[in-house]
């Protein structure tokens, strides 16, 4: 325990020198460091050596992939380097060689990957001159990615990618980001893909009649999403084709639930292990869940604001994603978490834009540079 506290603290100290930049140290950079290095501790404390069993059962598998890596060593299939997340895998095993903990290095891989996404967001937000503020981080880095910061998983750096892909300023580098992300998550990436298509569409013929365009724009991702799972299927596991459930009440209600991050609420005991009553009230602490997807939906009606067209890219993705996820037993709020950083980011931008009451009809330099890529 006293070596796994020692190591903890140094890499804490790390995270405290990615806050710095420009010769100063941002506020939510080191606080996040701070609240790391308590949460990593209290968590071993408390759960022992048994504490990969914290929260999530994929812990332990990210521990055995590890184990299977450094015993077969590195695959060049496609198959088993999507399989074996590689792209988490290597890091960390790289970390263990130097005689980090295990799951440690995993831990502070996700550390890593939020203060980088951190970045992306807070450039890309002071290049709409807007100041930032502490307050803002709930928008794009708030409870819930701390959280999941202090697991040994791989969301963060999935997250990662797509706050990337849509903000990052290299058209290379974000199309980067688009294939690591396929290596994390492919069928997220399908759904990125799929959005930018439509936006490309969308340059030839502008939206005009902004409700009824979401409305259509809605039926049709989900629509195929849900077929892009079935196809999916079909293809790469050789399974019977399956129509998908989309024009049901249940598979709306899943939707709109996840609009408002109450996915739990569809699902049967079997599924969910926790009360509503608990999970209710672990919604007001992870207030990022709800809160960003209503705001991101509430800016994304006006079509007088700017970053349009980036708006509908990231709704279409999100639509086409929940039209996959949906037809599964496993939709939560985690899976979601890729779209809710750039969500946040646009809605922060939007209510900021609303308040000054600063609109335009006309497409800014960085939407056209959007849809030329």
């Amino acid at each position: 325990m006293i070596f796994f506290t020692a190591q903890v603290l140094v890499l804490g100290l790390v995270l405290l020198l990615f806050a710095r930049r420009s010769g100063r140290f941002d506020l939510y950079s080191c606080l996040f460091a701070v609240v790391w290095t308590i949460a990593v501790i209290t968590i071993r404390v408390i759960y022992g050596i048994d504490h990969a069993a914290f929260y999530s059962s994929d812990q332990g598998t990210q521990l055995e992939l590890l184990q299977k890596f450094a015993a077969d060593g590195i695959s060049f299939s496609l198959d088993r380097f999507i399989g074996g997340r590689y792209i988490v895998i290597v890091p960390v095993w790289l970390l263990k060689s130097f005689g980090l903990d295990p799951l440690l290095a995993f831990k502070f891989l996700q550390a890593i990957c939020l203060l980088f996404t951190y970045r992306v967001c807070t450039d890309f937000i002071s290049e709409q001159g807007l100041r930032i503020k502490l307050w803002h981080a709930i928008l794009f880095c708030g409870p819930l990615f701390i959280f999941l910061s202090v697991l040994g998983l791989r969301d963060l750096e999935i997250v990662l990618c797509v706050s990337y892909f849509f903000l990052g300023k290299s058209s290379s580098l974000r199309f980067f980001a688009l294939g690591v992300s396929a290596l994390l998550r492919p069928h997220l990436t399908v759904a990125l893909f799929f959005g930018w298509l439509i936006n490309l569409w969308l340059v030839r013929h502008p939206l005009k009649r902004m409700p009824l365009a979401v409305i259509t724009l809605t039926v049709g991702g989900f629509f195929a999403g849900g077929y892009g799972y079935a196809i999916g299927g079909l293809i790469k596991y050789k399974l019977n084709y399956k129509s998908p459930v989309i024009f049901v009440q249940q598979a709306w209600w899943r939707f709109f639930a996840n609009i408002i991050g109450l996915q739990f609420l569809t699902f049967g005991n079997d599924i969910v292990k926790m009360t509503v009553g608990q999970l209710l009230t672990l919604r007001l602490f992870f207030i990022d869940t709800f809160l960003i997807p209503t705001l991101f939906i509430f800016t994304l009606l006006n079509r007088n604001l700017k970053h349009t067209a980036m708006r509908i890219q990231v709704y279409i993705s999100f639509v086409f994603f929940l039209g996959l996820a949906t037809q599964t037993s496993f939709n939560s709020s985690r899976q979601n978490l890729p779209f809710l950083s750039i969500m946040g980011v646009l809605a922060l931008l939007g209510i900021q834009q609303r308040k000054i009451g600063d609109t335009t009809d006309q497409p800014t330099r960085y939407e056209i540079e959007s849809w030329k890529n």
